[in-house]
């Protein structure tokens, strides 16, 4: 359980630690634009290509660089976006981006992108962003005018979340997979 200022205040277990998402993610990644030839082809993931609570993504959607490389949002496979306008968010449009055969995606400038560093599963990650409590701290965190609030990065930045050891996370998101498979 998080307090209304995102930070938890929950009792963990030993091994566990409660670390602020801004030191286990890198927030909103830039990406070295020099690096692509206009004509190179990326992905492109519009909103719709997200969808909610499921982390299933449609990254089949191509466009050269030139058509994306301003107003879209970058990021790469194992990044996770996370919808920040209303009412994708509360919706849940979050997922890890998949393996991607062109290295890099464009997308809404709607997704806040978070790479998780070392130590930081993203299935982990995924789980813990897409839970309802999560999702409801984050309502009550937006700015904004009414129809268009958003999910402001320093809210993200500051939120803690519970950090087992990284073996553990691995157990832990295959019990859960297992769970919904069935």
């Amino acid at each position: 359980e998080q307090g209304a200022d995102g930070v938890s205040d929950q009792v963990l277990p030993q091994t566990w630690a409660n670390a602020p998402i801004g030191e286990c993610c890198e927030l909103n990644p830039k990406i070295d634009k020099s690096a692509f030839a206009d004509s190179d082809t990326v992905h492109f993931v519009p909103m719709p290509a997200v969808e909610a609570l499921t982390n299933k993504v449609d990254v089949s959607t191509t466009r050269p660089f030139s058509e994306v490389k301003k107003g879209y949002t970058p990021f790469t496979s194992g990044d996770v976006i996370f919808a920040k306008i209303t009412p994708c968010m509360e919706n849940g449009k979050i997922a890890v981006v998949p393996d991607l055969s062109y290295k890099i995606a464009f997308g809404s400038t709607e997704f806040h992108v978070l790479r998780p560093r070392g130590g930081l599963d993203p299935l982990w990650f995924f789980y813990f962003l897409s839970s309802r409590s999560f999702r409801s701290l984050a309502e009550h965190n937006m700015t904004g005018a009414v129809g268009q609030r958003r999910v402001p990065i320093d809210f993200l930045a500051r939120s803690t979340i519970p950090l087992p050891p990284l073996a553990e996370q691995k157990r832990i998101v295959a019990k859960i997979e297992e769970l919904f498979s069935e």
